[in-house]
């Protein structure tokens, strides 16, 4: 509210979210709905030529790797999606007069299943997919145009209903001579937010063996594929250490 007192008129891009989930695999995956209103603020009656709203993707690749790399070089960039709106549109010779105060555009997109996640990662020199909608208040003659532009993220995940979220994963196997372990967990996939639980069981075969800790570790895999060549970079997340006292885990 306190930009509203300002001087300056200025242009606004207001969502209904800025995080969208596509939910599914396959053919079933629900569509997304982004919506919202393009807000310009005016502190006195100003001519508008049209007002442009526009929602991009981009997938930025590092360079391949057995390519040298020079001052001229860039990183390749696709466009993976592009939409555009025009509000105030009429005859291109003409402006509009808006009043002072605060003019709302509504605008909605259905989007399709297809689309990539929102990702960013450092691996290779970089790589990302990222989704951005940008408006612009066009004037006439030398005045400035007014701008702006907002992130989106896009997520993917299974549909609630999905076997990943039921199906348990149980790992068994033994260390010759020393001990047998099996590694069970409630189910494969885990949602944004979810606190990962596993339950591990140790038998030993030998007197006198006995487990001292227990290290915990996720790992992200990011596999990269260019036109050239494939790359992978693993690191690691997350880790925790259990120390084993008296039969338990602390």
């Amino acid at each position: 509210m306190s930009r509203e007192k300002d001087t300056k008129p200025y242009i606004d891009i207001i969502v209904s979210s800025n995080c969208l989930s596509l939910k599914g695999t396959g053919v079933d995956v629900e569509s997304a709905l982004l919506s919202g209103h393009v807000a310009l603020y005016l502190t006195e009656s100003t001519s508008i030529k049209e007002i442009n709203l526009q929602f991009r993707g981009k997938a930025r690749l590092p360079a391949p790797p057995n390519e040298p790399l020079s001052l001229n070089s860039s990183h390749p960039m696709y466009i993976i999606c592009n939409h555009d709106w025009t509000f105030l549109e009429g005859e291109k010779r003409h402006s509009h007069t808006l009043k002072a105060g605060r003019h709302l555009f509504p605008f909605q997109l259905q989007l399709g299943g297809s689309l990539p996640s929102s990702i960013s990662t450092t691996a290779y020199g970089g790589a990302s997919v990222m989704y951005k909608l940008r408006a612009v208040a066009v004037r006439p003659g030398l005045s400035h145009n007014l701008q702006t532009a907002i992130p989106i993220s896009i997520m993917r995940s299974f549909a609630p209903e999905a076997l990943e979220y039921q199906q348990t994963l149980e790992i068994e196997n033994t260390w010759p001579e020393k001990l047998m372990y099996s590694i069970m967990i409630p189910h494969k996939a885990w949602a944004i937010g979810d606190k990962l639980t596993a339950i591990v069981k140790f038998s030993p075969l030998a007197k006198g063996v006995r487990v001292l800790t227990v290290v915990t570790a996720i790992n992200e895999i990011t596999k990269l594929y260019g036109r050239a060549a494939s790359q992978e970079h693993t690191r690691s997340v997350a880790t925790a250490k259990h120390e084993i006292v008296n039969g338990k885990a602390v």
